[in-house]
């Protein structure tokens, strides 16, 4: 990635640190991040990626088997896999280690120690039966960020690997793209997975997005503009998934694979992160210093359907109308004594509606964005996160950074992933009027860092401008830049993961399937246990039938073809469509029985699909996902042939 480079090349930065720190009062506490107990971070990582059940059976004093181990991981690619395995055997070492020390008597070491040099030991409990994990045991990993009050709380510097390397268990790498050699021993019966383990060639490990040529370069350089790669969604016949698009249970399902994709990824360098631990006062009500989740909660019982405080969104809102063509937005400070005065004014009178907007200046309007998203009490970016993305420039390659920040993204909580996207959508507003403003994407992306990335303060001033600072300040301002202007293809969700949680669901249905059949065994009559479900009739014959409970035709049945898509079933249910020839057969009395524009006697009074209305897929292999228009709904169909395709409007998309 294109770095700023020198000092002078990161006056905005400077100037907004400087600005921070002479703006700040009071006093805030911090909590010094504790050196985690040996195992302590990985089982925490293996609960926040769906393994809790294995940590709670270590904590038991029971293992895993292999053949247990290879059905955990058998709905996982293979760097997914070898990632969880990692740290499933590096905790496995460690609990054996300390129930080996828990057992150890006071005599056993005294004995060892006056037979050091005897080739056995003098009791077999002085040997750990951890198969040499004394001298194998994995060093713990050293932070890559160095606390400083008041600072960045991350150093970016690299860090060797070498924890985690026993019999059986190897470094991680990236691979070619190709079928997965897992082992091939068989599951124990209770492990036994009722789908074969995925394997690469039906679930891509390459990344989602391709670079594309940049058709729009310009002949003369403009010094508000940023020459970024393009990079766009690779074409998928099943369609492109945005973040927004799938059920909240179905985002359940992949935040955990993202968390184990990052780390596959991050072993990859030889990147770490620690998860920072802090205290910091919040407020309970009003609109400065409230947790994100509590604001939001709050906003949603006056506005229902808010999914971003109401505060914030005014002042984006009011900005975006009076300002957006202004020289120096963001970057001119505001008064501090207006701006003072008016954050006690808006406290007090916004929920009235009786704060006068006429009267803000743009400048003390940015002034107080700044401080919102400063005083949040849980980072925009969140605490366990927040180093994550400063260590993503460490990556080399600009596809594989997009893919950690895709990644570190789809781990937000929903509340501050809404925020993130609004104020992106705000800044690329700006860098689009550069030409009026004067803030091209590397003034903003500077601009804005310290507000996202600074550290918390607790007494005096920060050091600024030092090497360290100038590594971090170019680092942050660059992943800034790139969360502006990638953040439409950040907002998507890799199609392997909506395979993947495809075959989660596969598994749990043919398991529920075979415990069925074992009650139906059970019985006299087994003739119920080899009937086929019903909805498997009409896989053959391609046809769906597509319901619209809010439209005036509310069902119809709809042959599918090599060609027709998503989008093209929508179209059917709009007032413009009927001219032509059709494949819909109305399964609505009415329809059939009347005449008129698509068989409604009075159109006028009809419910027709607008542009905001999306097919869904629901159920089958999937909770719930708005389609991508261009889905091809034959390839989809075969892929889910026991799903629903219902319409309704989606306003996300």
């Amino acid at each position: 990635m294109a770095s700023h480079g020198s000092k002078e090349g990161l006056d905005d930065y400077w100037n907004e640190f400087k600005e921070i720190e002479e703006n700040k009062d009071g006093e805030e506490e911090e909590e010094l991040p504790k050196t985690p107990d040996e195992g302590e971070a990985e089982a925490e990582w293996l609960t926040n990626a769906g393994y809790g059940f294995v940590v709670s059976k270590f904590c038991d004093g029971r293992d895993l088997s292999d053949d247990e181990l290879e059905g955990l991981t058998s709905t996982l690619t293979r760097p997914q896999a070898e990632a969880v395995r990692k740290r499933i055997d590096y905790l496995s070492t460690t609990m054996r280690k300390k129930r080996a020390m828990s057992k150890l008597h006071v005599k056993d070491i005294f004995a060892a120690n006056n037979s050091s040099s005897s080739p056995e030991p003098s009791s077999p409990r002085s040997s750990l039966d951890v198969s040499g994990a004394e001298n194998q045991t994995p060093n713990r990993r050293t932070p890559s960020f160095h606390y400083r009050k008041g600072e960045y709380t991350l150093e970016g510097a690299k860090v060797e690997e070498v924890r985690g390397i026993e019999e059986g268990v190897e470094a991680l790498s990236f691979r070619e793209q190709g079928s997965v050699k897992l082992p091939t021993n068989r599951l124990s019966r209770k492990s036994l997975s009722p789908l074969p383990a995925l394997s690469d060639a039906e679930i891509s490990i390459e990344f989602h997005l391709e670079e594309k040529d940049n058709q729009n370069q310009q002949l003369k350089p403009d010094p508000h503009k940023v020459d970024l790669p393009a990079f766009q969604p690779k074409q998928d016949s099943l369609g492109i998934t945005m973040i927004d698009d799938i059920s909240s249970g179905d985002m359940e399902r992949i935040q955990p694979l993202a968390l184990i994709e990052l780390t596959a990824l991050f072993d990859t360098y030889n990147i770490s992160y620690t998860k920072l631990k802090r205290k910091k006062k919040s407020r309970e009500h009003g609109l400065f210093g409230v947790p994100l989740t509590l604001l939001v909660e709050t906003d949603r019982k006056r506005v229902p359907g808010t999914r971003v405080p109401l505060v914030f969104q005014t002042l984006i809102n009011h900005l975006e109308k009076e300002a957006l063509d202004m020289e120096g937005l963001l970057r001119i400070p505001g008064s501090v004594t207006r701006v003072k005065q008016l954050r006690e004014e808006l406290e007090e009178k916004f929920y009235g509606g009786t704060f006068p907007w006429s009267e803000v200046w743009a400048n003390d309007a940015a002034a107080l964005l700044k401080q919102f998203l400063r005083e949040l009490p849980e980072p925009l970016l969140t605490y366990n996160y927040l180093e994550a993305f400063s260590q993503v420039e460490q990556i080399p390659s600009t596809l594989e950074q997009l893919k950690s920040l895709n990644l570190l993204i789809l781990l937000l909580p929903v509340e501050h992933r809404d925020m993130l996207r609004v104020l992106l959508q705000f800044l690329r507003n700006i860098v689009a009027h550069s030409d009026q403003n004067k803030m091209g994407l590397n003034n903003i992306s500077m601009i804005i860092a310290p507000n996202l990335f600074l550290a918390p303060t607790l007494k005096g001033k920060s050091k600024a401008e030092g090497p360290l600072e100038l590594h971090k300040a170019t680092n942050t301002s660059n992943i800034v830049k790139m969360l502006i202007h990638y953040q439409n293809v950040l907002w998507t969700i890799p199609s392997s993961f909506v395979a993947q949680v495809r075959h989660q669901y596969k598994t749990e249905m043919n398991r529920r399937i075979r415990g069925e059949k074992r009650k139906l065994w059970k019985k006299k009559d087994r003739s119920e246990a080899y009937k086929k479900a019903g909805t498997e009739t009409d896989v053959q014959n391609g046809v769906i039938r597509v319901q619209a409970p809010e439209l005036t035709k509310s069902s119809c049945l709809i042959q599918l073809d090599d060609q027709i898509t998503a989008g093209d079933i929508v179209a059917k249910f709009r007032r413009d469509y009927g001219s032509g020839p059709s494949t819909v057969e109305p399964q609505n009395r009415k329809d059939s029985e009347t005449k008129g524009h698509l068989g409604f006697n009075n159109p006028k009074k009809a419910q027709f699909a607008d542009d905001h209305a999306h097919l869904f897929e629901v159920g089958g292999n999937i909770g719930e996902r708005c389609l991508d228009p261009q889905t091809r709904m034959m390839k989809l169909y075969q892929v889910n042939p026991t799903a629903e395709w219902v319409i309704r409007l989606n306003i996300k998309r």
